[in-house]
């Protein structure tokens, strides 16, 4: 199972007709608490086990606790089972009451807690929140004489085709060809590098100006909506200066920092914190813009209330919400299309926002004073 838009909606609007055990553990290694001779992660598990399973017993249906009683057991051992690698940082998985229909994801971005969930539906906002925060983002490492394209996306780095734009030949090349040794390299004189080196320095920002564009138009054609540079000294400044406007409005960090020899782990390690900034800094922006728009009379609900009507018309182009915010005191106001335990407000909330393609970002109130403020959910509009 892949995490990407059409799984998401696939899982948002699955009606099974029988109930979903959604299971959400953070099994990050570099977890301290997960060193100890029982991970913290299996602790959790088995409490959030249990307390489905006493919720089960005082609601009486005794068909659903035969149910879950039967996941129970092989929903620990499973897991328990795992190799590191199936562990990642992160593990959800959904089983179906009947055990038949079972699809479990191994992430490489945790998870914000552990959790564990018996409802109608599979339970996807912690998995929204991680495909939020993963989504695909371009990295432009910039040298003196090559430029290589990466993308990380969901804790995952990888070097798409062609990834590599060298400046003396002007032309996209396999990384490969860049990075194998060629003796022939090894055989200029000095005097021949020197002038190499020479008639690069006096072209540059001509150079700039064509791998910027070069660059531009290889981003486009792999979609990236969000851009990072990485690069030393003045050739970030330089080459982001070089980038159409168009691409240069997507660059969400720049790094001081030549990374573009490194490996791919090396590098995404680097560059995974500034990311994360990035990321919550565009979310807090977005807070901000929501009550800009609402209190200029444009399109943006603020507010549990206007918020889910706004989800019950289908008008929501980006939700931000607390998942762990209690909005159940405005349960009596949700639409019937929005319907659910009032403690599932907020799931069903990004529930309709991916089934209308809308965006989904999960902002914890402590992060966003105006989050808080609107009682921990906002929304930019479509109209």
């Amino acid at each position: 199972m892949r995490l990407d838009r059409d799984e998401l909606r696939a899982l948002a609007t699955e009606s099974p007709g029988q109930p979903v055990l959604s299971v959400y553990v953070r099994t990050d290694p570099r977890d301290p608490a997960n060193t100890n001779h029982t991970p913290a992660w299996q602790i959790e598990l088995r409490n959030g086990l249990r307390e489905v399973g006493e919720q089960l017993q005082r609601d009486g249906d005794q068909r659903q606790q035969r149910s879950f009683a039967a996941l129970r057991g092989r929903v620990e051992r499973e897991l328990a089972a795992l190799s590191p690698a199936e562990l990642a940082r992160s593990v959800a998985w959904f089983v179906h009451a009947d055990g038949e229909t079972s699809r479990r994801l191994s992430l490489q971005i945790p998870v914000r807690r552990d959790l564990v969930v018996w409802d109608d539906r599979p339970f996807v906002s912690p998995l929204v929140d991680v495909a939020d925060r993963g989504a695909a983002t371009g990295v432009v490492l910039v040298g003196g004489d090559t430029i290589r394209v990466l993308v990380l996306q969901n804790g995952q780095i990888d070097e798409p085709e062609d990834s590599t734009y060298e400046l003396s030949l002007g032309d996209w090349r396999p990384y490969e060809a860049y990075a194998s040794p060629n003796p022939a390299r090894g055989q200029q004189s000095v005097s021949h590098q020197e002038h190499y080196e020479a008639r690069v320095s006096e072209h540059r920002d001509q150079l700039f100006e064509t791998a910027a564009t070069a660059t531009a138009t290889r981003i486009a054609e792999l979609g990236w909506d969000r851009i990072m540079i990485a690069a030393e000294g003045q050739f970030a400044s330089r080459f982001r200066e070089a980038l159409p406007e168009a691409v240069r409005t997507r660059v969400v960090a720049t790094l001081d920092n030549n990374v573009g020899h490194d490996d791919l782990p090396a590098i995404a390690a680097i560059l995974e914190p500034l990311l994360a900034d990035a990321w919550l800094a565009r979310t807090q922006q977005i807070v901000v813009t929501a009550h800009q728009r609402a209190h200029a009379g444009g399109a943006a609900a603020l507010g549990p209330e206007e918020t889910l009507g706004a989800l019950a018309e289908g008008r929501v182009a980006h939700l931000v919400l607390d998942p762990d915010h209690d909005v159940s005191s405005v349960a009596e106001w949700v639409p019937a299309s929005l319907g659910g335990p009032p403690q599932l407000l907020g799931e069903r909330a990004v529930e309709a926002a991916i089934a209308a393609a809308g965006d989904v970002s999960a902002l914890p109130t402590s992060d966003s004073k105006e989050l808080l403020d609107a009682d921990g959910m906002v929304a930019l509009l479509r109209y």
